[in-house]
């Protein structure tokens, strides 16, 4: 698949790991800003309910926020150099992981939806949207991202480890 233009190697990296979803290091690759909670409930509470901020944003809010950067980004690039085919890669990261996903299964929407964001980020981006690339990361790593620690915008990522 070569949809993510000069970063095709990055986009692939996330579709490798929608093919291999659970079969990762657990090992926390270095990432900032990271509260790890060990609550299956307390991590659906975080993802679904929790609001952040004076804003009162969620879990959901804050990375459809954060995608809206990368799309702002995207749509600044010329026709030249705006990565093709973005649309299919949701799809392939979607069967990937209806074949590999064993756990958290309640999560489902919200995997695909965080690595088919970083698949597109890091085809807009290269590495370097620090809030998609820590998701990316904690994914691979065997962590779940299910909420914000802090008021929103300061603070970090929580996430869940089983």
């Amino acid at each position: 698949m070569n949809n993510g233009g000069k970063f095709n190697t990055l986009v692939e990296e996330v579709i490798e790991l929608s093919k291999n979803y659970g079969q990762v290091s657990l090992e926390k690759e270095d990432v900032d800003k990271i509260q790890v909670i060990y609550d299956y409930g307390k991590a659906e509470y975080l993802a679904y309910e929790e609001v952040y901020g004076e804003e009162e944003y969620s879990w959901k809010d804050i990375r459809e926020l954060k995608m809206s950067d990368v799309w702002e980004r995207y749509y600044d690039l010329t026709d030249a150099e705006k990565p093709r085919e973005l649309e299919g890669i949701v799809e392939v990261i979607a069967e990937n992981l209806r074949q590999s996903l064993q756990d958290y299964d309640a999560f489902f929407e919200d995997i695909v939806a965080d690595l088919n964001n970083c698949a597109i980020s890091r085809a807009v981006n290269g590495t370097k949207n620090n809030f998609f690339e820590s998701i990316f990361k904690l994914h691979r790593s065997g962590y779940l991202p299910c909420g914000w620690c802090g008021d929103y915008p300061d603070g970090g990522i929580v996430a869940y480890r089983g």
